[in-house]
């Protein structure tokens, strides 16, 4: 039995491996401290998780999907939101392609 939904992004260990720098940037957002880090100079927060560039942008931007596509976790990934005031439905809007 498959119940794999036709054109979901599954996170696996290879994702995982893959979006890590995004991830654990993310996933220290559930410090109140860091938040207020990130809010004041998110570029230098970012940084100092060493993420490239291009996953910089990502989180600038606020490409939701490009973070998934990057390897990021949707678990993750609105720690960034509630930082930055995006709710997880606009989230989802976005990631889905309605946005």
């Amino acid at each position: 039995m498959n119940d794999i939904v036709s054109g979901a992004l599954l996170f696996t260990g290879e994702r995982s491996a893959q979006g890590f720098r995004i991830n654990k940037m993310a996933a220290s957002l559930t410090e109140p401290a860091n938040r207020d880090r990130f809010k004041a100079d998110e570029d230098a927060f970012m940084r100092s998780f060493g993420m490239t560039d291009a996953e910089r942008q990502l989180v600038h931007d606020r490409d939701w999907k490009g973070m998934m596509d990057a390897g990021a976790s949707i678990y993750v990934i609105i720690k960034i939101g509630g930082s930055t005031g995006h709710p997880l439905p606009v989230i989802g809007n976005h990631t889905a392609g309605r946005v």
